[in-house]
């Protein structure tokens, strides 16, 4: 028959397990929930961020989250006009993929409306930004 009696030592052992899970759990609670749910081979927009204003004639930053080994990233600046879109400029090409961000430069007779930042990894890997307004310079 067990002694049913804790062995000394043994609850602080236990709390110390708890308290490693906990920091792992609190670790993966602070990368942006993209970045947990990335798997191989992913590529997502993270700025700019939905909603954002834009304004023609000015630099703004672009964020990425790429995993897997993949080509150079290309920058193109979508407008949505209704259900379709158009592609109004190529801000960036040739970037490399894992630097994961970039300021561009909007040209300043772009004009006003709803846009998307499409992200690709020469044609592997696409990713389009939340929607986002450029009003005009």
């Amino acid at each position: 028959m067990t002694d049913p009696t804790p062995t000394p030592g043994a609850a602080e052992g236990a709390r110390a397990a708890v308290r490693r899970a906990a920091g792992r759990i609190n670790s993966l609670l602070s990368k942006p929930a993209a970045a947990v749910q990335l798997g191989a081979d992913s590529l997502l927009v993270q700025a700019p961020a939905e909603g954002e204003v834009w304004e023609a004639g000015k630099d703004h930053l672009v964020r990425w989250l790429l995993t897997g080994p993949v080509d150079p990233v290309d920058i193109h600046l979508v407008q949505r006009e209704g259900a379709s879109t158009v592609t109004r400029a190529v801000l960036a090409g040739g970037l490399p993929p894992h630097e994961a961000s970039v300021r561009v430069s909007i040209p300043a007779d772009t004009p006003a409306g709803e846009y998307l930042l499409l992200v690709t990894s020469q044609g592997l890997l696409d990713a389009y930004s939340r929607p986002f307004s450029i009003t005009a310079a």
